[in-house]
């Protein structure tokens, strides 16, 4: 694996994927001129509920973390669906859509819109839709 530095955000860093011999070099790793929100760390996790050894529920997800690494903003996309759903850390637990639409920062919220189709936010009533997509 190639480590491959971000041209615009210090300290990230990616992984170019594995290439055989005589192929051209991997693409997995591509970055975007001027995307500055992007975050600081992904990860990928698999929730799996089984009910006497049947499986009930499976959960495939992508973590998406931004901003400081002490409390990170925290974003998780289910794989299939089109939106994300994002927990600010710091947010009042009775915050309301508005506090939370203040709160958000702008560079994440930036990166996260031309990804997904919604994004929604944890509020004191919940889940509440943040942004979608016309």
């Amino acid at each position: 694996m190639n480590r491959v530095d971000h041209p615009f955000v210090p300290g990230w860093q990616g992984d170019r994927s594995w290439t055989a011999p005589g192929e051209p070099p991997s693409a997995f790793v591509t970055f975007e001129a001027g995307d500055l929100g992007a975050p600081f760390r992904i990860a990928h996790g698999r929730d799996m509920m089984f009910d006497h050894g049947e499986l009930v529920q499976d959960y495939n997800f992508l973590d998406y973390f931004f901003g400081d690494p002490a409390a990170p903003v925290r974003a998780r996309h289910y794989l299939g669906e089109r939106s994300v759903a994002v927990y600010l850390p710091g947010l009042p637990e009775d915050a309301n859509l508005a506090q939370a639409r203040a709160a958000f920062p702008e560079d994440a919220l930036r990166y996260l819109r031309r990804r997904f189709h919604a994004i929604e936010v944890l509020t004191g009533e919940g889940y509440c839709e943040l942004w979608t997509a016309a």
